[in-house]
């Protein structure tokens, strides 16, 4: 009986437009959703009964160019398609660029910035993906009868603080790995957005992981990088939602230490797990709905103080994903059932809360 108040209560909250907050406010656009499933029709198409208006996408290298390009043409077919399928439903694709190939490095999680030879295939790659999905890029000649939204913002790898998304993670190789992705994007497609990879907020294991503070102050003192990138990127995985607000706040501190203050941020990994426990981003189906309103409320509040641009939900629904909450963390069961959750998001987007049944386990 609970569950069927709460529904019809957010419902009717949706309908109107209004935030759980009094006074709360978000732009239209603001908020949207970064998946850990591979994405179809059906995914597209609820985003878009949501009010989503972007997917961050991951844009891996070593699929499109598992072998060199000089012996074998890259395969672009696979993103081609989910670029197709979010247009169609008026979604703009975000990626993050990600993943070393076996030809360019030993492991996935190495930064091509070591040999001249992993620099240019690095390079080489960025160009050819802007000149395929930026604005006039072949895509888009190929598929006039799409809504027009080339890919405006790039984001550059991914976690890069920390050893699972990076060999030995190292904030110098990361400045030359955004210094040749600013230099190749900007030339390539003028107005690009490159941002600094999702910098995850307080890694454990501190080091060999180095804390995102620590890691972005490091980026800076590598010099020469400023002209290179348009905005600073951060994961801020936190127990409780209020704990969102020491993390950008001690980055936007460095980065006007750094005469940066103008640079906007994003917050383009943002979530937790519907299950309870064992670890702090567990919160129980209750738990996970009631941080997700108060991590926007606390964006709606500061966004313009922090110059935040968005934040997109990790993640869509709970299928796929290699985490402890991952399994948990989607706004939708791997059934496409709603948890609480995705109630509190449409409230946000002003989407279609009906547009999926709810879970008979939420968790």
């Amino acid at each position: 009986m609970v569950r069927k108040i709460w529904v019809v209560v957010a419902v009717v909250a949706a309908v109107l437009g209004v935030p759980a907050g009094a006074g709360a406010y978000l732009p239209p656009g603001f908020v949207g959703v970064s998946p850990q499933n591979p994405l179809g029709h059906k995914d597209f198409a609820l985003m878009r009964e949501a009010g989503v208006d972007s997917v961050r996408l991951p844009l891996f290298w070593s699929g499109i160019e598992g072998k060199s390009p000089l012996v074998v043409r890259p395969d672009w077919s696979s993103f081609d398609k989910e670029v197709e399928l979010a247009a169609e439903e008026r979604i703009r694709i975000m990626p993050f660029v990600w993943g070393s190939p076996e030809w360019v490095a030993t492991e996935a999680l190495q930064l091509p910035v070591r040999t001249s030879w992993q620099r240019w295939a690095w390079q080489k790659f960025l160009r050819e993906a802007a000149l395929r999905y930026g604005p006039e890029g072949e895509f888009w000649e190929a598929h006039r009868k799409l809504p027009y939204l080339p890919i405006t913002h790039w984001e550059i790898w991914n976690e890069e603080n920390i050893v699972t998304q990076a060999k030995n993670p190292e904030p110098g190789e990361y400045a030359k790995l955004i210094r040749i992705s600013g230099r190749t994007l900007h030339a390539a497609q003028p107005g690009s957005k490159v941002l600094i990879g999702g910098l995850f907020g307080r890694p454990l294991q501190i080091p060999p992981n180095v804390a995102s503070g620590d890691f972005l102050k490091r980026v800076y003192e590598a010099g020469n990088v400023k002209p290179y990138f348009d905005g600073v990127a951060l994961h801020p995985y936190v127990a409780e939602a209020r704990a969102m607000g020491t993390e950008l706040n001690n980055l936007r501190r460095i980065m006007r230490r750094f005469g940066d203050s103008r640079t906007p941020m994003y917050i383009t990994e943002l979530g937790w797990g519907s299950q309870s426990g064992p670890t702090r981003w567990q919160r129980g189906p209750q738990g996970q709905a009631n941080q997700l309103t108060e991590a926007l409320e606390l964006l709606s509040r500061n966004r313009i103080r922090w110059k935040a641009e968005g934040v997109w939900w990790f993640t869509w629904t709970d299928e796929g994903g290699t985490c402890v909450f991952c399994a948990s963390a989607g706004l939708l069961t791997s059934d496409y059932e709603a948890k609480p959750s995705w109630y509190r998001f449409n409230e946000w987007t002003g989407g279609n809360p009906a547009a999926v049944p709810p879970a008979t386990n939420a968790e």
